[in-house]
């Protein structure tokens, strides 16, 4: 095992590398909403993403996110979880995951065109598993420290 140092930033992806990405997850009356993109190098269906700037603020990709993919106003962008996901070329994604409220549907654009999923219906996506999104659109875990043992003992650690 060896621990997570890293070397001075890149311009993109390198083989044995680290980064650091930030995904959007939008919800709007409790349905997700997934975008289906046009561009040849990127076809599908995506949650928004970016890899994060060296020394960026997270919760301002994210707001920036939002902006770019949506184009509506937010109610709640909040973190939602903290992933680690292996990547091509023995490299390594650090993957910062939001929730963001929608507060009208998403507008989308020509390279963009926003798909919501009836309530409860959910695929993987890209890295992540459906138990995982589901857990993130229904806000099952809002307000609760990871691993809350529910009713049992209160622990700090």
């Amino acid at each position: 095992m060896r621990s997570a140092y890293f070397g001075q930033p890149a311009s993109g992806f390198q083989p044995g590398g680290t980064h650091i990405t930030v995904y959007l997850v939008p919800v709007f009356e409790g349905r997700l909403t997934v975008f289906d993109v046009a561009a040849r190098e990127a076809r599908g269906r995506w949650l928004p993403w970016d890899v994060l700037d060296w020394g960026a603020n997270p919760y301002e990709c994210a707001s920036a996110l939002a902006d770019q993919w949506c184009d509506v106003g937010l109610t709640d962008l909040s973190l939602a979880d903290v992933m680690s996901f292996p990547f091509e070329g023995e490299g390594w994604e650090l993957a910062i995951v939001f929730r963001a409220e929608l507060a009208e549907p998403a507008k989308g654009d020509a390279d963009r065109v926003p798909v919501m999923y009836e309530p409860g219906q959910l695929d993987a996506i890209g890295p992540f598993d459906p138990v995982d999104l589901e857990r993130w659109v229904t806000g099952a875990n809002a307000g609760k420290p990871a691993g809350d043992p529910g009713e049992g003992p209160k622990l700090l650690f």
